[in-house]
C-alpha cells in the first residue's frame, strides 16, 4: 500500500493535517477508496496506510464506518467550500465562477473528487456507512447541487422550474466527468477546459 502522501500531497494535506494521527487514518481511508473502491476500505489496510497498528486505530474512531463517513464528510465539505466560494457578483460571474472552480477542482484534486464522485455513483457505498450517515453524505452533496441550481435560475429567470433542473444535472454530470478524460499532457490547460465547460453551460442556458 502506497503513502497518503504520495499520489497527491496537496490536495490531502490542505483537508488532513497529517501529522496527527487521526488526520492520517482519515487521509490513508480517502486514497484507499479513491484507489481502489469502499470494499478494499478494511481496519488493517487503513491502519496500514497511515503507518499504525489495527488495534490503534480504535483508539481514535469507534469503527471503520466512523472513518469513511466523516473522511468523505469532510471531502464533500472542501469541494463545496472550493466551487461554492464567489463573492457578491452578478448572476452570470457568480454561476461562471462556480462552473470554473468545478472544474479545476475536478482536475486539480483527483483523488479527493473521485472519493464524491464514487459516492454518487456507487450504491453499494451505503453497505459501507450506516443508512443514517449515508443519507447525511448524500445530503451534503443535494445541498452543492441546490446551490448550483440557484444559481441557474437566477442566470436564467425565464427558464421553467423543471428545465433549471435538468440543466443543472447536465452540468453537474459534465463538470463531473472532467477528471476521468483530461490528460495533464493535454494542449489544454485546466484553465482552457474550465472556460470551455462555462462556455458550455451558457448555451445549454441560450435563448
Amino acid at each position: 500500500m502506497p503513502s497518503t502522501r504520495g499520489a497527491e500531497p496537496t490536495s490531502l494535506d490542505r483537508v488532513f493535517d497529517q501529522s496527527i494521527g487521526r488526520e492520517r487514518i482519515l487521509a490513508a481511508a480517502v486514497t484507499i477508496v479513491a484507489t481502489r473502491g469502499f470494499g478494499a476500505c478494511t481496519v488493517r489496510e487503513v491502519a496500514e496506510a497511515a503507518g499504525i497498528k489495527a488495534p490503534g486505530l480504535y483508539s481514535h474512531f469507534r469503527s471503520k464506518e466512523e472513518i469513511l463517513t466523516e473522511a468523505v464528510s469532510r471531502v464533500l465539505a472542501d469541494f463545496t467550500e472550493n466551487a461554492a466560494a464567489v463573492g457578491d457578483g452578478t448572476p452570470e460571474e457568480e454561476l461562471r465562477d462556480t462552473v470554473r472552480r468545478h472544474v479545476l477542482y475536478q482536475i486539480e484534486n483527483v483523488h479527493l473528487a473521485r472519493v464524491a464522485d464514487m459516492l454518487l455513483d456507487t450504491a453499494s457505498a451505503g453497505d459501507f456507512v450506516s443508512h443514517e450517515d449515508y443519507d447525511r453524505l448524500l445530503e451534503q452533496q443535494r445541498d452543492y447541487l441546490e446551490l448550483l441550481g440557484r444559481r441557474v435560475a437566477a442566470y436564467a429567470p425565464k427558464l421553467p422550474a423543471p428545465e433549471v433542473d435538468i440543466v443543472t444535472m447536465a452540468i453537474l454530470a459534465m463538470c463531473d466527468r472532467v477528471a476521468i478524460w483530461y490528460d495533464a499532457d493535454s494542449a489544454l490547460t485546466p484553465d482552457d477546459v474550465a472556460e470551455l465547460h462555462w462556455r458550455l453551460a451558457r448555451r445549454m442556458l441560450a435563448d
